[in-house]
């Protein structure tokens, strides 16, 4: 063997040990290698123990295969020469006779055997042919095992973090869901089964199609859509109903969740059910609504001459803030601030409000004060809205000519300019001792006159659209009763 064949083979096994990352990968890639550049029909590694030698690969001879992960007690002398002629068949179990083996010793205790039923008659001198790469294989080994143990450890860690979550799903009270990207269920807890009524195993790859009515899962793909497009977390209060048909308040959340890479791997969602909440919400409002009408009747009480004013004033300024588009929650703080914007006017001498004639001056501007005089007694009561604000604007004019604090454009509040509006109109064709009730037609052309100045241009439009599309004055006591309910 000349030196360029040596350097041939030492190549060729130095390419091979550098390729493989698993351990059984390495040795059977190596062993094939050796056994090829040995002329030898059958390989085996093995690793030394303290009881014999642990038989790890064996190429060539199936039967012997067969014992792989088995001790064997090897006779000392089989590993005292790079090869030897065996004087007796070397006992294998299972294997047929073998009466030749090359012997290569790799760092870590490990032996490779290359072996033939027949001696060589040209013999490979193997430990000087594969020397140089012996010490790299040994490095090889040692590589693969720390790295699949540690695949091993990760396999483990990730192992005990899928129970883990498992766990903290079982134990999370509220419903929780996970999807992928096209929106099929991939897991839930056990609270989700219970609310939508399907088991864990029907439910994993559905979609919402499969599961809710048209228009309900049409909303659920469009605002999952949304989600995967904005990546932005979702707050969505709506209404569901459970397996027995009764209806709840639920308030969902969602979000995405993310793979190893960055990547978006699908949406996980939680429910939390607000029925409670929401029937409780609903009592305080009740209470709310029973108490600006005791309050209402007090004013009423107050000046016989303009009963029903408050709620004539609330139900035109909610039909006005609903012709705006107004959100309910503001509708709601306009219709309870319209009920109590007088509310200021207890505090004002019975004998001034009721004075059958036009007030001097001096008695106006005792009038004046009841915006504020309102606002300081409804500052004290814990509203969901700025209640006592809105009462304290509803005299303010555009220009700031109005009173108390004489603001002026938006720094009046919408809701109160609204009340301002509806306020005016309800007040000029209204009767009074000293004056008579003012036809509607010429109330509307007052508004439309101080429109821009006084009132709010779109809230005088507005009013005057909804009685040009048949709004009139109703009985406001029923209304009352039932919006409320």
């Amino acid at each position: 063997m000349n030196n360029d064949h040596a350097m041939a083979i030492v190549c060729d096994l130095a390419l091979c040990i550098g390729r493989e990352v698993t351990l059984d990968a390495l040795l059977t890639k190596v062993l094939q290698r050796f056994m090829h550049h040995c002329a030898t029909p059958v390989g085996a590694v093995l690793q030394q123990q303290r009881e014999g030698y642990k038989l790890l690969k064996v190429i060539g001879d199936e039967q012997l295969r067969q014992h792989t992960g088995t001790t064997l007690p090897l006779p000392g002398w089989v590993s005292e020469e790079e090869h030897c002629l065996l004087q007796q068949t070397l006992p294998l179990p299972g294997s047929r006779p073998y009466q030749f083996a090359y012997r290569l010793k790799v760092e870590g205790g490990y032996l490779i055997l290359l072996l033939a039923p027949q001696p060589h008659q040209q013999i490979v001198p193997v430990c000087h042919l594969f020397s140089p790469v012996l010490g790299n294989l040994a490095r090889a080994i040692s590589l693969c095992k720390d790295s699949e143990l540690l695949a091993l450890r990760q396999q483990a860690e990730l192992k005990d973090l899928k129970h883990f979550n498992e766990s903290l799903l079982k134990a999370i009270p509220i419903p929780v869901f996970y999807k992928d990207i096209e929106g099929r269920f991939l897991g839930c807890n056990q609270a989700f089964n219970q609310v939508i009524g399907i088991g864990k195993e029907a439910l994993l790859g559905r979609r919402v199609e499969e599961l809710l009515p048209v228009g309900l899962a049409e909303a659920y793909s469009m605002r999952e859509a949304e989600l995967l497009r904005s990546r932005q977390p979702q707050c969505i209060e709506q209404q569901l109903h459970d397996r027995n048909g009764m209806r709840y308040q639920v308030i969902c959340f969602k979000d995405l969740f993310y793979d190893h890479q960055g990547m978006v791997a699908g949406i996980i969602g939680t429910l939390v059910d607000i029925t409670r909440l929401k029937e409780s919400e609903h009592h305080q409002r009740e209470l709310l609504f029973q108490t600006i009408s005791a309050l209402a009747s007090a004013i009423s009480h107050k000046d016989r001459n303009s009963a029903g004013h408050e709620l004539r004033v609330r139900d035109l300024a909610l039909a006005i803030g609903q012709a705006m588009q107004l959100r309910q929650e503001r509708l709601d703080a306009l219709g309870l601030a319209a009920m109590v914007h007088n509310i200021g006017l207890l505090q004002i001498p019975t004998e001034i409000i009721t004075r059958p004639r036009e007030l001097r001056p001096v008695e106006f501007e005792l009038i004046k004060q009841h915006p504020q005089a309102g606002h300081d007694i409804l500052k004290q009561i814990d509203f969901p809205w700025p209640i006592a604000t809105l009462v304290l604007q509803h005299h303010e004019n555009l220009d700031g000519s109005g009173y108390p604090q004489g603001l002026a454009g938006n720094a009046i509040t919408l809701e109160a300019r609204i009340i301002r509006v509806a306020d005016s109109l309800i007040a000029m064709t209204s009767h009074r001792p000293f004056r008579r009730a003012m036809p509607l037609s010429d109330a509307f052309a007052e508004l439309t006159r101080y429109a821009g100045i006084h009132y709010d241009e779109k809230v005088v439009n507005s009013c005057i659209v909804l009685w040009q599309t048949g709004y009139h004055f109703g009985p406001p006591i029923s209304q009352l009763a039932d919006k409320a309910g």
